[in-house]
């Protein structure tokens, strides 16, 4: 497979693929008015007015089908990274119909690269036509109901993703993959600024309801930070999957009731590197998400947690904001063995925490977070 770099070769329509690839991964990278931006909207604009040279017609059609791209009658296929990226794209959108017509300027490709590069929804301009499933809200629907990452069917699909996982490692991970992207685009398209966390049905799902909620309030403090697009994704994935490990815990000690200790507590501390090594022998695993799975219980300060390493290491950065979310989630969150404590009592144990187990700048910045989305404003913790 090859590597994504830009490309010389191909057709004039595969090279505006490309660009199309391209002009969305740097928006992802750069603010929107970074000079990187607006050459790689330049490229893009050149590139389809190449794309309609060669064809001879005064607009470029691409048409979702399956796991393929067509343009007019001629399926495009998927024989490189970046036309597999673009498949993803508009597959991720609901995108059917893509259009884009001679005279394409550059702020309509801003508007147009937009929703790809950092969330949103997909909108046309006078040179840009987008075809979107259910683009239309039918009447009597609660428009705000429909970014509601947490709904209950959203929920039940992310359910049954998390269920393959266990059976279906690689073609799993795909489909969380697809449930994280439903996760930041409903923080960012909610007309509220709440953090909506999952509520806890039984304690069975608890692994489930837990690593989502953890991936949600990682989510946020990254995007406090200006993360966004793709770095953005690749950080919910690895909150998402850090406590992988327990899928391999036994029930019995997972949901034990009271004080683990001795053996139990040994398998239930090994299960941040059973969730590594499980990570590892998965195609398509990403190496953050291996990472964060060994490393989201290790102290800020270096000090012996666990797992431990030959050698005292600093967890990094996505490992730390991950820990900071797991620790609130979990002091929240009624367990087999512990009720669950008030938002506030739980960002006090974090505050204790600050500069030993927890960055005090983060801890700082994640109680800024809750406090300011109206998290605190409930009377119930979310997993209550």
């Amino acid at each position: 497979m090859s590597s994504p770099i830009a490309r010389t070769d191909g057709s004039p329509v595969e090279r505006l693929v490309v660009q199309v690839d391209q002009a969305i991964n740097c928006r992802a990278l750069y603010a929107a008015g970074h000079p990187n931006v607006t050459r790689s909207m330049e490229r893009l604009v050149a590139a389809l007015d190449a794309a309609c040279d060669a064809r001879g017609e005064e607009a470029i059609t691409f048409l979702a089908v399956g796991d393929d791209v067509v343009v007019g009658r001629e399926p495009l296929g998927r024989g490189s990274l970046y036309l597999e990226q673009f498949v993803h794209l508009l597959t991720r959108r609901g995108v059917e119909r893509l259009t884009l017509a001679r005279g394409l300027t550059a702020d309509e490709c801003r508007l147009f690269v937009e929703p790809f590069a950092v969330g949103g929804v997909p909108a046309g301009s006078a040179h840009v036509q987008v075809g979107r499933v259910q683009a239309r809200v039918q009447e009597g629907v609660d428009e705000a109901a429909l970014h509601e990452p947490l709904s209950g069917q959203s929920l039940d699909a992310a359910r049954e993703a998390f269920t393959a996982f266990r059976t279906d490692g690689a073609g799993g991970l795909r489909r969380l993959e697809d449930v994280v992207w439903g996760l930041i685009e409903g923080l960012t398209e909610a007309t509220r600024a709440v953090i909506p966390l999952a509520p806890l049905k039984n304690h069975d799902e608890y692994t489930f309801v837990h690593s989502i909620n953890v991936s949600l309030l990682t989510i946020a403090q990254a995007r406090a930070f200006g993360i966004q697009g793709d770095k953005l994704h690749e950080l919910g994935l690895a909150a998402l999957l850090h406590d992988v490990g327990k899928l391999k815990i036994p029930l019995e000690v997972l949901n034990k009731p009271g004080k683990l200790e001795g053996e139990q507590w040994q398998i239930m501390q090994g299960h941040a590197e059973q969730g590594a090594r499980h990570l590892c022998g998965i195609e398509g695993s990403r190496p953050l998400a291996i990472l964060v799975a060994y490393e989201h219980h290790m102290r800020f300060d270096g000090q012996a947690a666990y797992p431990t390493p030959r050698r005292s290491r600093h967890p990094n950065l996505v490992s730390q904001l991950t820990s900071i979310s797991d620790v609130f989630d979990a002091l929240c969150t009624t367990r087999p063995y512990s009720k669950a404590r008030p938002r506030d009592v739980a960002l006090g144990v974090l505050a204790e925490r600050a500069g030993t187990f927890h960055d005090p700048f983060l801890v700082e910045s994640f109680a800024r977070i809750v406090t300011e989305s109206g998290l605190m404003s409930g009377e119930e913790p979310p997993g209550s």
